[in-house]
């Protein structure tokens, strides 16, 4: 009975103090925010005989960044970026954003998933920067395909390496970026993990960035919204089981597929969506450019800011990295991190 009498106790404080519901007069009618307070903590006293034991009981915190949600156009909508931030356990925080990106689907499923091309860009002459034919402004989804803040006295590059596949040349791509001291970013799926985690590990030793880039190397466009979300989280979660670290927050989709549904989710996942305004046509196994055309390619198209597209499991770009890195440190660039696109 006394015990029951606490545990009353503390609930109907708890309830008292609980949750409003307030409208953001900031943003459109249709949106609102759900907040709630923090939980009260109630100390109940109960006596037996002379004997007095006071038992202090305290309800699990919650606040703003636990429970906010917004309601867009009448359809819930959960920020997991937001929601997420008090995890300190990596796994429970990867978890819990996967949870917020499923139960947003009705949300999601509102959006345009019109996939009118994959992503191509512009080459101009001149070393200006390529200009794009993106089918809607990929910035207002937290996209970004050339650095357009990069300045004349410092001129920079952003390398990327798409790890798609296994590949036993990536040792050696790391040995000539350690050489020439350049950082570079490495997109990875949970197929290179799978047999070259330890190649992951060194890349982040040696102060590369490495990204999410799907389980399974999918063109996500075409797949429904459970697909998506397991292609973006599954590889985030063993990529943190196999080397410890986080993913570094930057996304690239394979083939360069996106939609304004897609990049939408991938935003809410944490990650920038990064295609590239230069890349190396290396895909092709069967097709491989000799080395002297790469390096050919890179004095005729190199500009400032650029956001170069490699493949690590590529011979001619392997065989020609050596001498590309020393044609551009020649040019007076240097080689940045993704993390600078957000400074």
């Amino acid at each position: 009975m006394k015990k029951r009498r606490v545990a009353f106790l503390l609930m109907t404080v708890f309830l008292a103090g609980y949750c409003s519901i307030a409208c953001d007069k900031t943003s459109s009618p249709t949106k609102a925010v759900i907040t709630s307070l923090t939980s009260a903590t109630e100390s109940a006293v109960s006596t037996t005989g002379e004997n007095t034991t006071t038992t202090v009981e305290e309800t699990p915190e919650v606040t703003e960044s636990t429970t906010a949600m917004e309601i867009i156009n009448g359809v819930p909508h959960k920020d997991p970026r937001v929601l997420s931030k008090d995890y300190t356990n990596t796994l429970d925080k990867l978890d819990f954003i996967k949870e917020c990106l499923l139960e947003n689907k009705a949300y999601y499923e509102t959006l345009d998933n019109n996939a009118e091309d994959t992503w191509c860009y512009v080459l101009k002459d001149n070393h200006e920067q390529s200009g794009s034919y993106e089918y809607f402004p990929i910035a207002d989804y937290n996209g970004i395909y050339v650095d357009k803040n990069a300045k004349d006295d410092d001129k920079v590059i952003y390398l990327t390496f798409d790890c798609g596949y296994p590949s036993s040349r990536t040792p050696h791509i790391l040995d000539m970026l350690k050489e020439h001291n350049v950082k570079a970013n490495f997109f990875v799926t949970k197929m290179y993990l799978e047999e070259c985690s330890d190649y992951c590990i060194r890349m982040k030793q040696e102060g590369h960035a490495v990204c999410n880039h799907t389980v399974s190397h999918k063109d996500l466009t075409v797949l429904s919204h459970e697909e998506i979300v397991n292609e973006i989280m599954d590889v985030a979660e063993f990529y943190y089981e196999k080397t410890g670290y986080e993913f570094d927050p930057y996304f690239r989709t394979p083939t360069g597929s996106y939609t304004k549904r897609l990049m939408t989710i991938i935003n809410d996942a944490g990650y920038k969506t990064v295609f590239w305004s230069f890349a190396v046509y290396d895909y092709d196994q069967n097709n491989q450019p000799d080395p002297a055309d790469v390096l050919a390619q890179f004095k005729k198209r190199h500009h400032n800011g650029a956001i170069v597209l490699l493949h690590n499991d590529s011979s001619g770009d392997e065989a020609a990295l050596d001498s590309v890195l020393s044609y551009l440190q020649g040019e007076g660039y240097r080689f940045a991190l993704l993390n600078e696109l957000d400074q």
